[in-house]
């Protein structure tokens, strides 16, 4: 009887958390890169889920600061680091199963966030800054399907986009 009770519990749990689930994320290389520069660069990308905290911290402080050797924020959001040069892969994918996940929902998440090491525009602050993008994070939708949502994110010369809808929480 009381394993009925406690099975009942984790169904509802699992049903009706408001946990942001995980998603599938595609990074992929704008073929406009390939021809913006002469010499092509090594770009890279890193995706983390994140608080709203840490985002605004990562706005303020700025893609530059960022990807600075030993950036404390970029070492405590431990993001997956992906890397786009010359001859290399041209779509990168974080899996819904990836490991990242169990550590980075640890911390409840609200959203993911994109930052690529782009060339500096000096004339855009770092708020406005095109090289990083959030996307939010919803919770019922993914849990109670049992699917993932999809974010597919391109990088261009100057910017990431993103080319998916962000996902909704109806």
């Amino acid at each position: 009887m009381m394993a009925k009770y406690f099975f009942a519990l984790i169904v509802f749990c699992v049903l009706f958390s408001g946990c942001a689930g995980t998603y599938r994320v595609s990074v992929e290389f704008s073929p406009s890169l390939r021809d913006h520069f002469i010499e092509y660069p090594t770009i890279e990308v890193d995706i983390a889920a994140v608080t709203e905290k840490e985002a605004d911290e990562v706005k303020q402080l700025g893609v530059e600061k960022y990807f600075a050797p030993n950036s404390g924020i970029r070492e405590r959001l431990q993001g997956e680091t992906f890397f786009f040069f010359r001859g290399g892969q041209n779509t990168f994918l974080l899996d819904s199963k990836d490991p990242a996940w169990s550590i980075w929902r640890r911390k409840k998440p609200t959203h993911v966030m994109a930052i690529a090491s782009l060339p500096h525009d000096p004339s855009i602050s770092p708020q406005d800054d095109p090289r990083s993008m959030t996307v939010k994070m919803t919770g019922r939708r993914i849990r109670f399907r049992r699917r993932t949502s999809d974010i597919n994110i391109q990088v261009e010369p100057k910017r990431i986009i993103l080319l998916t809808e962000p996902p909704s929480g109806k």
